[in-house]
């Protein structure tokens, strides 16, 4: 008889005990119909995505696989085809698009009901994340606490970003949020101990080029100090601020040939304002955030005058093109092309990798700022005094 219940606990404990190797997910979403489409995509960060498909039978799910370590993956609950087979109304249908940290062992997912989870695309309604928990990942339990502390800050500047014509009220709002979302940021990594969860949230707290200094990058440096490089995360985030060292404020503009308005070749810095700042504005003539820009750029340089100069480097591939936009838009500043020669060397110089891409530049000639958005270059020219 004592053999028996060894027996019977042996079993158990087999049945209990957490696979190393690979993981098991086992979900339960009510209000599901049977043959609902079910798939995983876990990014292995190298551009490889490892895709996992299932079905729903009877509300339940099980998807296996595994992963190197914790990792954030997105689940995607499709019921759109099986309603079409079933001859049903589309409306009838979800595409459900939730997002959690994987990592190998037994994970449970669940939720109230299928039609509380946040659907996919431009229905996904951030604050739907409050109805969905995935257990058996230690590095979900920390991300779903920071989800839940940032879930009506995150929404709020969902909500602003959405709108098409922002007042500058509402953007000063919402750079206020910003602030708030950055600061819970910073205090979350500073009070938890998982790694891959920290990492996650500290990737939020980057800055755009020019916009930090390196004390910034000594203090995300620091978040991590005790920690060895045992994942690739790691190692890539360090790599991260290897790299950013190159875009702090104060980083030199560096020299390159443009050409102006009747086609002459010209030095960079020689259009510099040596006496005080300088705006320099990177657009294009396809660009249509860039054009919406000229009207505020040119009530900026009414009021500033001679204090700032402002001049425009056009990235257009076709000098026609440029020169056609420029006479539409009667800028009444420098107009530049810029050769292809820089173009290409632009996104390691400076970061740029898109426009509108403004850049403010000192009387010593170092970029002090670099942003999209001409609210804020408004807001940092006000900074600089002038």
């Amino acid at each position: 008889m004592k053999y028996i219940h060894f027996l019977l606990l042996l079993s158990l404990a087999a049945c209990t005990r957490q696979p190393a190797d690979h993981f098991v997910l086992r979900g339960t979403v009510p209000g599901a119909v049977d043959s609902t489409t079910v798939s995983l995509r876990i990014s292995s960060g190298n551009g490889v995505m490892q895709k996992i498909e299932s079905y729903i039978i009877g509300e339940k799910f099980e998807l296996s696989g595994k992963v190197d370590a914790p990792t954030r993956s997105e689940l995607f609950i499709d019921s759109y085809d099986i309603i079409r087979r079933m001859g049903k109304d589309d409306e009838m249908g979800r595409s459900c698009n939730i997002d959690f940290f994987v990592e190998n062992g037994n994970l449970t997912f669940s939720t109230p009901h299928l039609d509380s989870l946040p659907q996919s695309y431009w229905r996904y309604d951030i604050r739907k994340e409050k109805n969905y928990r995935v257990k058996g990942s230690p590095a979900q339990d920390a991300y779903y606490e920071y989800q839940q502390q940032t879930l009506l800050l995150r929404h709020s500047i969902i909500q602003l970003m959405s709108k098409t014509d922002c007042t500058r009220e509402e953007k000063r709002q919402m750079a206020d949020l910003r602030t708030q979302l950055t600061e819970k940021g910073w205090s979350f990594v500073r009070n938890h101990s998982n790694l891959a969860a920290n990492l996650y949230v500290a990737n939020l707290l980057k800055k755009n080029a020019f916009t930090y200094d390196q004390a910034y990058l000594d203090e995300l440096e620091k978040l991590f100090a005790s920690s060895q490089d045992t994942c690739q995360a790691l190692k890539d985030f360090r790599q991260y601020l290897r790299d950013a060292a190159r875009f702090v404020q104060g980083t030199p503009l560096q020299d390159g040939k443009i050409t102006d308005a009747k086609g002459k070749t010209v030095s960079l810095l020689g259009q510099l304002n040596p006496a005080g700042y300088t705006v320099i504005d990177f657009w294009a003539s396809w660009c249509a955030p860039c054009r919406a820009s000229f009207p505020h750029l040119k009530e900026m340089s009414k009021c500033y005058g001679e204090k700032v100069k402002f001049l425009s480097i056009s990235i257009d591939q076709k000098e026609e093109d440029w020169k056609e936009a420029m006479e539409e838009e009667k800028m009444p500043w420098p107009q530049f092309l810029c050769p292809t020669a820089l173009k290409k060397e632009l996104p390691a110089l400076y970061d740029l990798r898109g426009v509108p891409t403004f850049f403010l530049i000192d009387p010593q000639g170092r970029i002090v700022f670099s942003g999209h958005d001409t609210d804020n270059l408004g807001a940092q020219l006000e900074k600089t005094g002038v």
